[in-house]
């Protein structure tokens, strides 16, 4: 062993001078460093708060040589002006940066994305923990995730890890940190933190930001202050899809700027497609058809007939022939005539030619014709361009002037949109992109006649939107959104070819932006219907995008092609609005008109044949408090009650359809469940909290609420979120730091409103095997289903929760709530949740069925009847049946097997005796027939006594049967022919004839002997 150890000293020692050795043959190969040779730089800032400036050799290339003394630098806070540079090698002096380059003086900027810029870092991390996703064993590749530069932004791919993007800035004073962001996918986490030498990061509001969320298209800026000193700048985006093969849209950066830097020892130079001049805090970019290359001072220009450039370019690009698609057509506003015609505009900016043989030229416009009617609810009033909204209590068609409401009607207010020359009240568009020149104008749809439609000329990835904002409903019912439209679109995947989709999408106040329903590739002219509840402000948003946010995502440039893609909507309307106006006027309710209709009660609709006020049927609801006939009480799902004919919900009551009674009143309220615990392997620790209630009185809210208490924003409570189950992500106080507040973010609705309570077993069977739990006695088991309508980009169908409750007589208290086995974050595909929830309150009541009876001794003949619950039901008071005392009976004492034994023994005994009484008779039958025929061969015989007749007398003639012998005809009943037959058998005497009563039919004989 000590040889061993002297051999392994050895060798390291000769490693280690050949190492040496190495070095030192390298440097003498190096030439000694002449005054070419040496830079400048300064040192750290000391003490004094100074530093300085000495004289160094460049690496690697020369040895030894003088130096320069050192001297004393500028002060540790100097900082030149915007658009100047600190000349440390020459006077060390401010100087303006030369044409072709930019200076922030004491800052930076990073706005140009082409590759990750100097001094960044990226990092890619997994979770550690218990995973997500059903296969514990998965392990994900990380490797494509990060941050990727994609020339005008950095996109962060989180996919299921965590991807950081790292800066480190040394500030000389306190300065700020601004970045232009785009987070639209509520299905990742995004935070901003600092680490400063002066201050702790995690747990200080100041240094740790959860920037709030935006559209798509949407840039944001959030400005942080910086302390003095070195500044960890961390960009962290995490992905919590729930889902394996969910793609998570990236969060992007367009620009970051710091400000608080001792000075810029240089300038930058602009990027392609910019310009600056002597002096410049900052590039500009060249205009429309002129380009420029990375540090030019001034901007070329491209030839006007043959060539084109979007604003920004590097270069030119030769203009192609003009085809239709280049062109689109239009309608003009209505004139003083009231006439309007059809005309066809290029669309900008135009890139084509129409000088080249074959290209496609603009067609002329077409002749006036009158104008189309305004929208219903609307009047054009002196010929005026614009339609306008009737006034309260007034109606139109939209073909005549607006008209009062006749007496004892109303009128039904609604938005009504069949006619799109110009932008109706309420509606506006626009255009956002990824690229700073992806949009060619900021609108982006165009109203064309009978429909309105998508604009073109915009980048693939840009987002064009439609919106309507409706200032609010009459009632907490909310209204009807229904709207016509199609879509052409391309669905060829390849490299040439686009794929759009559409995205019809609701906002409010209470659960902001919710995903209502999406549509890619081709769609057909349809129709689609969407009920908005309660009675606030709600803003509808149709976006529309050529291509897949991950092919866009995925360009360094904005791409642009003028294909058929396109969306037409042909009409939009909402009713129960308190904007817009009615077409038509309603009759009153009989008995209840005035000045203006006074609606029905609450839980009564309007009978459109007597035009009085009906009552709905029991435990229905009504969306309107003017709702026609009695299809309108829609009735609630199974076992739900309603009272007030507004909400339906569970009264914590419950009977199954086996008639057993369950009471759920010990588990009303509010109930929290925690997820399992994710890390990532940086030590950022999170969980899912998950909140809901399920059931209550008729005055119970029977909501629970997810709080968002990290987002930056003075809008941040409109993001919390009410509903019957909510979750919320939470991020503890780290250990040993009990002051910190757990942080609370990302809260998202997985059940508005409680759908129905059932007990369907076999349906319960094949889920909570899938998850893992164990399906051992759940016969009993009851499921509350909470659905949500509104869809998200990961679930377009929208989220759904069950709760089952599970009978356990063993539990204390109310039980325990569980998470599926498999998924332990109470999904398996991210849209669908499941809960377990084992107690003894879920168990149903005891019926007189389930009580075993048992019968106690017989003393002094009373005996005691006993009666034991099993363990699957609840006894009450009401429930169990008491003992009672009864007199004996002969068996009482014998056991009940012994009873059962006695029961099939005289079963037995008396079935026997049945088939020998049948035997007995049928034997009998036959011996009276031979007895008969025995008393005919003597009766007839002319022998002796003692002797037998001759042989033939016996036989029978030809012709003859035996049985015409046995044919006996009865002078009397047959009744009472037996009871006399019964006498003979007795026999009176010895000379009794038997047959005395029986006259037998008389057969002469065939031949005589």
């Amino acid at each position: 062993m000590a040889i061993c150890k002297s051999l392994i000293h050895l060798v390291s020692a000769l490693f280690l001078c050949l190492l040496l050795n190495t070095q030192r043959s390298t440097a003498d190969d190096l030439p000694t460093c002449q005054p070419n040779d040496f830079h400048y730089e300064y040192t750290e800032c000391d003490s004094s708060d100074g530093r300085w400036r000495v004289s160094v050799p460049k690496p690697n290339v020369c040895v030894g040589g003088a130096p320069n003394p050192p001297v004393r630098g500028k002060s540790c806070d100097f900082q030149c002006r915007s658009g100047q540079f600190l000349d440390v090698q020459g006077d060390q002096d401010c100087h303006n940066c030369p044409a072709g380059t930019y200076s922030l003086g004491g800052g930076v900027r990073f706005n140009s994305w082409g590759t990750l810029p100097k001094g960044f870092e990226l990092k890619a991390e997994k979770f550690e923990g218990v995973s997500f996703f059903r296969s514990k064993q998965e392990d994900h590749n990380c490797s494509l995730a990060g941050w990727k530069p994609r020339g005008d932004f950095i996109a962060s791919y989180a996919d299921r890890c965590a991807a950081s993007l790292i800066y480190s800035a040394s500030l000389v004073k306190a300065g700020k940190v601004s970045f232009e962001y785009q987070y639209s996918d509520d299905s990742s986490v995004f935070h901003f933190v600092v680490d400063n030498n002066k201050c702790l990061s995690y747990g200080d509001t100041g240094t740790t930001k959860w920037p709030q969320g935006t559209q798509d298209g949407e840039w944001r800026t959030l400005t942080v202050d910086l302390k003095s000193g070195t500044n960890i700048m961390s960009w962290k985006v995490i992905g919590l899809s729930i889902h394996k093969d969910a793609q998570l849209k990236p969060v992007l950066i367009r620009k970051i700027e710091i400000e608080g830097v001792a000075y810029s020892s240089d300038c930058a130079k602009c990027p392609n497609g910019t310009f600056s001049e002597e002096g410049a805090p900052k590039c500009k970019q060249c205009p429309k058809n002129t380009f420029s290359l990375a540090g030019s001072k001034e901007c070329e220009i491209c030839d006007p007939d043959t060539e084109y450039s979007d604003e920004g370019s590097a270069m030119c690009i030769n203009r192609p022939a003009c085809k239709e698609t280049d062109f689109f057509e239009l309608s003009t506003a209505c004139d003083k005539d009231g006439k309007t015609q059809k005309m066809y505009k290029w669309v900008e900016p135009r890139l084509c030619r129409t000088d080249i043989e074959g290209s496609s030229q603009l067609p002329i416009a077409s002749k006036k014709e009158p104008c189309p009617p305004c929208n219903p609810g609307m009047q054009r009033l002196n010929n005026s361009q614009n339609c306008t909204f009737c006034h309260p209590n007034e109606y139109s068609d939209g073909t005549l002037p607006c008209q009062k409401c006749p007496v004892s009607t109303a009128p039904r207010n609604e938005i009504a949109y069949q006619w799109w020359n110009v932008l109706p009240p309420y509606v506006s568009t626009s255009c956002n992109s990824m690229h700073e020149r992806g949009c060619v104008t900021k609108s982006g749809w165009q109203p064309s006649g009978d429909h309105i439609h998508t604009d073109k000329g915009h980048s693939n990835d840009a987002f064009l939107t439609l919106i309507v904002k409706v200032p609010g409903f009459q009632t907490s019912e909310g209204g009807i959104v229904t709207f016509v439209f199609e879509m052409d679109c391309d669905d060829v995947k390849n490299e040439n070819d686009t794929k759009c989709a559409l995205f019809f999408t609701v906002e409010s106040s209470k659960v902001g932006i919710a995903i209502v329903k999406q549509w890619g590739g081709k769609a057909p002219k349809q129709k689609f219907v969407h009920h908005v509840k309660g009675s606030r402000a709600v803003t509808l948003t149709w976006t529309f995008q050529k291509s897949g946010w991950i092919d866009s995502y995925g360009k360094d440039k904005a791409l642009f092609s003028h294909g058929t893609e396109t969306v037409k909507i042909y009409s939009i309307n909402v009713t129960n609005t308190l904007g817009g106006a009615a077409s038509v006027c309603e009759p009153c309710p009989i008995g209840i008109q005035g000045d203006g209709c006074i609606p029905c009660d609450d839980g009564h609709y309007i009978d459109s044949n007597t035009s009085t006020c009906q009552p709905c049927p029991p435990n229905t609801i009504l969306t309107s408090n003017r709702a026609y006939d009695k299809e309108s009480c829609i009735p609630c799902g199974e076992g739900l009650v309603s009272l007030d004919h507004k909400r339906c919900y569970s009264n914590c009551a419950y009977r199954d359809s086996n008639g057993r009674k369950y009471d759920f009143s010990a588990l009303a309220g509010f109930h929290s469940v925690h997820g399992a615990n994710l890390f990532t392997s940086s030590g950022t620790h999170y969980f899912h909290v998950f909140n809901f209630t399920l059931c209550g009185d008729h005055d119970s809210d029977n909501t629970v609420q997810c709080v968002n208490n990290i987002t930056v924003g003075k809008d941040r409570r409109e993001q919390d979120v009410t509903s019957s189950v909510c979750r919320a992500t939470i991020i503890p106080p780290r250990v040993g730091h009990m002051g910190e507040r757990p942080l609370s973010g990302q809260p998202n609705s997985l059940g508005d409103i409680l759908a129905n309570v059932t007990s369907n077993h076999s349906a319960l069977i094949d889920k909570m095997t899938e998850e893992g739990f164990s399906v051992d006695d759940t016969e009993m088991c009851v499921n509350f289903l909470f659905t949500s309508d509104t869809g998200t980009s990961s679930c377009p169908h929208g989220r759904s929760t069950t709760i089952t409750l599970h009978c356990d007589a063993t539990t204390t208290g109310n039980g325990s709530i569980e998470l599926p086995p498999k998924c332990p974050d109470g999904t398996c595909d991210g849209c669908n949740f499941h809960l377990l929830w084992r107690t003894r309150e879920a168990c149903p009541f005891c019926s007189d069925d389930d009580y075993e009876v048992v019968k106690g001794e017989c003393v002094n003949g009373k005996q005691i009847i006993h009666y034991y619950p099993p363990k699957h039901c609840l006894v009450t008071s009401n429930s169990q049946p008491e003992q009672k005392t009864v007199k004996c009976s002969l068996l009482s004492g014998l056991p009940k097997e012994f009873l059962i034994a006695i029961v099939c023994g005289i079963a037995v005994i008396v079935f026997g005796a049945t088939i020998l009484i049948f035997t007995l008779c049928y034997c009998w039958n036959r011996n009276r027939k031979l007895e008969y025929k025995y008393m005919k061969l003597v009766a007839n015989s002319t022998t002796k006594d003692g002797e037998l007749p001759a042989a033939e007398t016996c036989g029978m003639d030809e012709g003859e049967e035996e049985d015409q012998f046995d044919a006996v005809h009865f002078k009397e009943s047959k009744g009472k022919k037996f009871l006399k037959k019964l006498k003979a058998m007795a026999g009176k005497g010895d000379d009794d004839n038997p047959f005395e009563s029986i006259q037998l039919t008389e057969k002469s004989s065939s031949s005589s002997v």
